[in-house]
């Protein structure tokens, strides 16, 4: 595979010449090549091509969900980021917390510039910060900025942060995953989310995007070849819209592909690729189907037994096995991913049970007056709890939880939406019950409070909507500011003890990941321990991209 022209690029994606939003201030070409050699891993990549979709406009603002932040992260860069080990230098060259993490101190890289030529200042690292507090629009990926007081420059090269107690996940949450601005083109904008000139993605991170069609999710990436590490190893990314990234790997399209976690693969898909020249990679997932219950609508959903009774009623175990072939864990109701170090696994599980499915409805008064195999209300009153799910994937799914369902005597009636309705329902609570999805769940275990707490001001669609219990708020609150990991880790264990107990959300199960590629033109491949800057369970790294190894900063060329 050698490096396309833009024009070749959109022909191959299927677009017209001039179909595509254009992300540069003038045209970029790359004259065609003849097709080289296969290279070899220490050399150069002048190419990876990858599986597109949308995920929005890759601002700091635009992004739409995990992959949308991947996609930003490309163009702007964090004060530290990660690699295969942990966290490394990157607008920052050292850190430090200072009265129990109350105070946190950055020494700022010199010479760094953004991509307009202009300096990189700690004025923009400050001026980040106060703009980003500001914005309702801002990313639930980018948490706890409300918590800083103050944030300060100390000389030129050096930031502090102040808070008014510690904030435990000061790094996970906020400087390894909120992408710095530059002042001077952003202080002159009052609505983010309507900012989609070329100046909205003059970031100083590793590449440039040069086109973007959202009709049909393809992205179209350059090198930085100023970049503060140097030229980067891949030289171009091309997210490549396909229909089924398994035959799109296997014909060449692109060069990397995961298996589909919403429904799962039989083995016979994935024997083509058991060859030598494709390597696979495999790791726990920390992404999950969840069903979220509106708690907030009253009864039934804000009765723990009818929850339980869901918990009860729903085999996961099965689901897993009939719809992911084996790949992955049942849910538990504790948020967290069974491959978290935080997870609690001595919590209540519910395994598939009818009869205490059927007990739990009974004593809190479902039952079926009738006979019609249907449970009433409390009062009488017949009813019937609309699920609405993403129709992209998850019908399956739905159909399952229903018929499970009915087998308890609860009626469920299937409503499928599109995805932006799903995320907009899910936001604003218009929904009973829904079937929705997300990742995150290997990062930071305050993402609970975020979540679960009554004093929370999530906005987020993973939110637990109507939600309260005293004892949970006051853990949640004590682990925030907790930096001894032994007492925080008693605390959040606690946590989960609660959430499970309370089923406020009922996940179903953590597919496996695996993700295919072909060797001879990448294979450094790797998952980010506990996911990419606040949890994005993803290989689209690019510290890898630019890097071409898995740790550090050294680039090999």
């Amino acid at each position: 595979m050698y490096p396309m022209t833009r024009r070749e690029f959109l022909q191959l994606v299927g677009l017209s010449t001039t179909g595509l939003i254009v992300a540069s201030c003038a045209p970029q070409t790359v004259a065609p090549t003849a097709a080289p050699a296969k290279p070899a891993i220490a050399k150069s990549v002048p190419v990876i091509r990858l599986v597109g979709g949308d995920n929005g406009y890759p601002t700091p603002f635009a992004y739409v969900r995990g992959p949308g932040y991947i996609r930003m992260s490309f163009i702007f860069d964090q004060l530290v980021w990660k690699d295969s080990q942990g966290y490394i230098p990157w607008l920052a060259t050292e850190w430090k917390s200072v009265e129990d993490g109350k105070r946190w101190t950055f020494t700022l890289r010199d010479s760094v510039k953004w991509q307009d030529g202009q300096p990189f200042t700690a004025d923009d690292v400050i001026f980040t910060f106060q703009y980003s507090k500001s914005q309702p629009a801002l990313s639930p990926l980018v948490r706890g900025l409300e918590f800083i007081t103050e944030i300060r420059k100390t000389d030129a090269n050096h930031v502090e942060f102040v808070f008014s107690r510690p904030y435990a996940p000061f790094l996970v949450n906020i400087a390894g995953a909120t992408p710095i601005i530059p002042k001077h083109i952003w202080e002159k904008v009052s609505d983010p989310l309507k900012f989609t000139t070329p100046e909205a993605l003059l970031g100083s991170g590793p590449y440039k995007l040069i086109s973007y069609d959202k009709a049909t999710g393809a992205y179209l990436y350059e090198a930085n070849n100023n970049f503060f590490l140097g030229k980067p190893h891949v030289q171009r990314i091309e997210l490549v819209p396909v229909a089924d990234g398994l035959v799109a790997l296997q014909q060449g399209t692109v060069d990397v592909a995961g298996l589909p976690t919403d429904t799962g693969v039989p083995d016979d898909v994935i024997a083509p690729f058991q060859k030598p020249e494709f390597g696979i990679l495999s790791a726990p997932g920390e992404w999950n189907p969840v069903i979220h219950f509106n708690m907030s609508k009253g009864a039934p959903y804000n009765d723990v037994k009818f929850r339980q009774a869901w918990a009860y009623a729903i085999d996961r175990a099965e689901m897993v096995k009939r719809l992911l072939f084996g790949r992955g864990e049942p849910g538990v109701p504790v948020y967290l991913a069974p491959s978290n170090p935080w997870f609690n696994r001595n919590v209540e599980q519910y395994k598939f049970n009818l009869d205490k499915a059927k007990t739990l409805l009974e004593s809190a008064g479902y039952k079926d007056v009738n006979g019609d195999g249907v449970r009433e209300n409390p009062d009488g009153k017949p009813f019937r709890v609309p699920l609405i799910f993403d129709s992209n994937g998850f019908v399956r799914l739905a159909e399952m939880v229903r018929d499970m369902l009915k087998t308890a005597g609860i009626a469920v009636e299937l409503k499928p939406v599109d995805r932006a309705t799903m995320d907009a329902s899910t936001s604003s609570g218009n929904y009973d019950v829904a079937i929705t999805y997300y990742g995150g769940l290997g990062g930071d275990p305050d993402t609970m409070r975020q979540n679960f707490s009554s004093k929370s001001t999530s906005k987020s669609f993973s939110r637990a909507l109507g939600y309260s219990n005293p004892r949970f708020d006051e853990l949640a609150d004590q682990q925030l500011a907790t930096t001894d990991e032994a007492k925080r880790q008693a605390l959040v264990m606690e946590m989960q003890v609660i959430l499970a107990q309370d089923v406020p959300v009922l996940p179903i199960y953590y597919p496996t990941r695996n993700e295919i590629h072909r060797k001879a033109i990448f294979d450094n491949w790797y998952y980010t321990p506990n996911g990419i800057a606040s949890g994005v369970p993803q290989t689209w790294n690019k510290q890898v991209f630019v890097t071409g190894q898995k740790t550090g900063t050294t680039i090999l060329q």
